[in-house]
């Protein structure tokens, strides 16, 4: 659904989802380290919600809000796996969470816009933050590893003049600590971390 409320002031929009999957395929890295292998990994179902909301608090202040979660589990996904006196046995994932899903995502943001009295330097100036976050997010079939709920801030101060603009801005200003990405070879895990804090200036002009 979409709505537009008093006076097109307040937007939001909200949905509802129910997937089924069948003859589902996921990629993992191969146990020899050799690159990757997709497998087949049965049925799968991913239920959830998702909302949005964009309002306008003043002419110059705007304020969003984005949130969306997903329930997503493996179905019939059922393997076999040798054990360490090197028999077959049968692995079982049915009711384990999907990999790589994050089961909330986040974002929290709001922009402010001066425009400056004639004969400023400046045309405009405009300040924008957001905070994004996301998790729990699993990252074997196994639901062993997984990074929790995490955030980050990011910030942004544009400033305009004519068709060219200087930004100042930074990401993950709080440095927060998280993992991006996780996966295991050759019996063992590796896991990347997040980028650290960044700051930086842009310049841009446009023709």
């Amino acid at each position: 659904t979409h709505l537009n409320l008093f006076q097109n002031r307040l937007r939001a929009d909200a949905a509802l989802f129910w997937l089924e999957t069948r003859d589902q395929q996921i990629s993992r890295f191969a146990q020899s380290g050799l690159g990757r292998e997709t497998v087949n990994a049965g049925k799968s179902r991913s239920l959830g919600a998702e909302i949005s909301l964009a309002g306008a608090v003043t002419t110059n202040f705007t304020l969003t809000a984005n949130y969306g979660y997903t329930y997503a589990t493996f179905k019939e996904y059922v393997t076999n796996a040798k054990s360490a006196d090197n028999k077959v046995i049968e692995i079982s994932y049915n009711g384990n969470y999907v990999p790589f899903v994050p089961k909330h995502t986040l974002n929290i943001g709001g922009e402010y816009a001066i425009t400056c009295k004639p004969r400023s330097i400046f045309d405009r100036v405009v300040f924008q933050a957001n905070y994004n976050a996301a998790g729990r997010i699993y990252w074997t079939e196994q639901n062993d590893v997984s990074q929790a709920f995490y955030g980050t801030l990011n910030w942004r101060a544009n400033l305009e003049i004519g068709d060219a603009m200087i930004s100042f801005w930074a990401r993950n200003f709080l440095d927060k600590d998280y993992a991006a990405f996780y996966f295991e070879t050759m019996n063992k895990g590796f896991m990347q971390k997040g980028r650290p804090a960044q700051f930086g200036i842009d310049l841009r002009c446009r023709f």
